[in-house]
């Protein structure tokens, strides 16, 4: 099963041994010892049936490789971390037993491919979490390929969501299985009229109103106090090529009194300014404050700017917009 002196496991001789242990009189007695990656102990993990089977089976399943190592087996750990090479592109597989106490049943956790890391592995086994994104990657891959297939994962569990939070989606489904509303609070820590909201329940909306008068959907707009070139802002970015850009510093980007529409990319900031020249940069909440007039470079429009420069969607059935 481990050739002499080594810790690779092989994980077909493994399950096939584990599986005749099965008949034993005590299941939850090991029946092997294997050696671990772990040098601060000289402790062998000692795995019983079930543990075995479940680990095997998912190298063999789950990476399709023939080979594995256990990384250490604490006498007071009950998790289990294993890892193993293979795979097209090439690359580091980790994951970690856990045992389920509801199900009876070890469960296999993928984690991050980082040694050591502990978080949960964000996409396909061994990707890596948002800590190691610069980890190197596997030969023949672009520089960004853990990047890439983190964003896939995000943008894809963000999509079953239908772009809600992992609790306000459990507040909601709450909602609509009738749990009471005083409960989703107490375990959700969300107002009852905020998940009315997220569900989706709104008043009818009364003839003659329609969405041009939503002051929602009127643009967020702005208006510098002085012309902003390059120099007074952090990051400049091209509209078409999407990447950043670098004009020369006394490049305007607003003009003076012209209106310019905006975004919160959070709430309280940074926000992103359309300007000038097919570009657009971002400016700090500080700067967008009469309060703070030293470091002021743009005010806010009132709500009959906004309106004004509202372009309802054509509605000509040839284009999206």
């Amino acid at each position: 099963m481990t050739e002499a002196d080594s810790t690779h496991v092989n994980a077909a001789e493994l399950l096939s041994l584990a599986l005749r242990h099965l008949d034993d009189a005590d299941t939850r007695r090991p029946f092997t010892e294997i050696p671990t990656l772990d040098d601060s102990t000289a402790v062998p993990f000692r795995p019983f049936p079930a543990l075995a089977i479940v680990m095997a089976g998912h190298v063999l399943s789950a990476w399709e490789v023939r080979t594995f190592q256990v990384e250490r087996a604490k006498r007071d750990e009950r998790i289990r971390f294993f890892t193993a090479t293979g795979g097209k592109p090439r690359r580091v597989f980790r994951a970690c037993t856990l045992f389920d106490p509801e199900l009876g049943t070890q469960r296999i956790i993928e984690l991050c491919g980082h040694a050591s890391c502990t978080n949960k592995a964000p996409a396909s086994p061994g990707s890596r979490c948002a800590d190691h994104l610069g980890d190197p990657v596997p030969d023949t891959c672009d520089p960004a390929y853990w990047l890439h297939r983190a964003g896939e994962a995000a943008r894809s569990a963000e999509r079953d969501r239908g772009g809600l939070t992992e609790t306000e989606t459990l507040a909601v489904h709450a909602a609509r299985a009738g749990l009471p509303m005083a409960e989703v609070r107490r375990a959700t820590e969300i107002n009852e009229w905020a998940v009315h909201a997220l569900n989706g329940e709104s008043a009818t909306v009364p003839e003659g109103v329609d969405g041009c008068d939503d002051p929602a959907h009127w643009p967020l707009v702005l208006t510098p106090v002085r012309d902003i070139t390059a120099a007074d802002v952090h990051h400049v970015y091209d509209l078409l090529e999407g990447v950043s850009a670098e004009p020369a510093a006394n490049r305007v980007l607003a003009r003076k009194d012209r209106w310019y529409r905006y975004e919160p990319l959070r709430e309280d900031g940074p926000f992103l300014v359309y300007a000038e020249g097919e570009h657009c940069f971002t400016l700090g909440w500080w700067q967008i404050q009469d309060h703070l007039p030293e470091h002021l470079l743009a005010r806010y429009a009132d709500e009959r700017r906004r309106r004004e420069m509202y372009e309802p969607p054509c509605q000509c059935g040839y284009c999206n917009h």
